[in-house]
C-alpha cells in the first residue's frame, strides 16, 4: 500500500512510519522534515500535499498534539481556538480534502487522546477537543464512498521504553494501534491505547 503519514517526524509518527516502511510504501510529512513538507493548518499547504502524493491507499494523521493547558479560570477564547484548528479541525481538513485522492478502500487514521475521558485541572481546552474528533470519526465514517474507511486512535501519553505503567505507554505500544487500523478492516472505531485504563462508563 501507499501510505501517506502526515507528522512522521515526531516521536510516534516516526515509529509508524518505521514499522510500515518495512511492507509498504511510505511518504513520510511534516512541517519541517519528511519527503513532503506540510503546514497541515493551512488549506492550502494541505491541498498542495495531496496534489503531489497523488492516489494513496491509507493517510495516517499523527498530529493534535497543540493545544493549550492553563488552568480553566486562566483560559481565554484564543486557547480554545488555537487547539480547535490544530487538534480538530486540522485533522478533519485531511479526510475531506483527501477525499478525493483516496483510492476505494483507502482508509484515514486519525489521533485523539484520553483526556477526553481522564481530565486534569489544566486539560479543559484539550480534552473536549479529542471527544470531538471521537465524534467526528464515529459519525462520519458510514458516510464516506467507495469502501473508505475512518477510525481514530486515542493515546495516553507515551513514554520511553521502560518507563510504562497504567496510563503510560510506549511508542511501540501506540504504532501497534495505527498499523492495526491501516493493515484490518474496521471503521468508526476509536481504537484506545490508554496502558490499562478503563473505558469509563457512559
Amino acid at each position: 500500500m501507499k501510505i501517506v503519514i502526515v507528522g512522521a517526524s515526531g516521536r510516534i509518527g516516526s515509529r509508524v512510519a518505521t514499522t510500515l516502511s518495512a511492507s509498504h510504501e511510505v511518504i513520510r510529512v511534516g512541517a519541517r522534515t519528511g519527503d513532503l513538507l506540510c503546514d497541515y493548518t493551512d488549506p492550502a499547504s494541505v491541498s498542495r500535499m495531496f496534489e503531489q502524493t497523488g492516489a494513496f491507499d491509507a493517510l495516517i494523521a499523527v498530529v493534535g498534539g497543540d493545544s493549550v493547558f492553563k488552568g480553566y479560570r486562566d483560559l481565554v477564547d484564543e486557547d480554545f481556538r488555537f487547539g480547535f484548528e490544530r487538534k480538530f479541525l486540522s485533522q478533519v481538513r485531511l479526510v475531506r480534502l483527501g477525499e478525493e485522492f483516496a483510492r476505494d478502500r483507502a482508509s484515514f487514521t486519525l489521533s485523539s487522546g484520553f483526556l477526553s475521558q481522564y481530565p486534569n485541572e489544566a486539560s479543559i481546552a484539550t480534552g473536549p477537543l479529542n471527544a470531538a474528533v471521537d465524534t467526528f470519526v464515529q459519525n462520519t465514517a458510514p458516510l464516506l464512498p467507495r469502501n473508505l474507511r475512518l477510525n481514530v486512535v486515542s493515546l495516553s501519553p507515551v513514554v520511553d521504553v521502560g518507563q510504562e505503567r497504567r496510563g503510560l505507554i510506549a511508542a511501540d505500544q501506540a504504532a501497534e494501534a495505527y498499523v492495526s487500523a491501516v493493515e484490518g478492516d474496521v471503521t468508526g472505531e476509536v481504537l484506545r491505547v490508554w496502558g490499562g485504563l478503563p473505558v469509563p462508563c457512559d
